[in-house]
């Protein structure tokens, strides 16, 4: 099994059926395949970035389709001010790029907002970091694994709440291959794994 089938399939595992799951390797070949309006918002960036841009908004097409849902193929994805994909209402989808890798999720038509995010696990947190994000870490790797969940529970509620939150703001606890944390009087969970060595997470939110 390749790298992007054992991400492919992991993140299908965490998932509920009826979500939509693609996962890639960055490759440069995508750019090809962008619309002009998407081509023209990276004409100027470096070659890394726009071969994260390009393999994205392919990761991002495939799982807004096995999700069920019908993107117009002239219909293109762009950043918004905030960078997060401008999706069309009614769609909620999320992807990640790290490692070498780009995954995406979508949920289903009147589903919950979703969010993901790929680390490789060798990753090193800036100084300072770790005691943030997991102050309480029962083992070496916990900050970093600690950093993905949260962002996947942080991409998952922002498209409802607009926050953007800080990681000592969120005190969560990892319990198996689930996480449950607290952003002020909500509760917001995550499941995570490991393939392809990286950490995969995804989370749900209702609001």
């Amino acid at each position: 099994m390749s790298g992007a089938e054992a991400l492919l399939d992991l993140t299908q595992r965490l998932l509920p059926r009826g979500f939509g799951c693609a996962a890639l390797v960055l490759d440069e070949g995508y750019i090809r395949d962008l619309l002009p309006a998407e081509a023209a918002v990276i004409q100027r960036a470096v070659p890394k970035r726009q071969k994260e841009f390009a393999t994205g908004r392919a990761a991002l097409r495939l799982a807004i389709s096995r999700a069920g849902h019908d993107l117009a193929a002239d219909r293109p994805i762009l950043p918004r001010a905030d960078r997060v994909p401008d999706l069309p209402a009614g769609v909620r989808a999320s992807l990640s790029h790290s490692g070498g890798f780009c995954v995406a999720v979508a949920a289903p038509a009147g589903g919950p907002s979703v969010g993901v995010d790929l680390e490789p696990c060798d990753t090193a947190l800036p100084d300072g970091l770790a005691a943030t994000v997991a102050p309480y870490r029962m083992s070496p790797d916990q900050p970093l694994l600690a950093f993905c969940v949260k962002e996947a529970m942080f991409k998952a509620q922002y498209p409802l709440t607009g926050q953007m939150l800080d990681f000592s703001a969120v005190p969560a606890v990892l319990r198996g291959d689930r996480v449950r944390a607290c952003m002020g009087t909500r509760l917001i969970g995550a499941r995570w794994g490991r393939a392809a060595g990286c950490f995969l997470a995804v989370s749900l939110f209702r609001g």
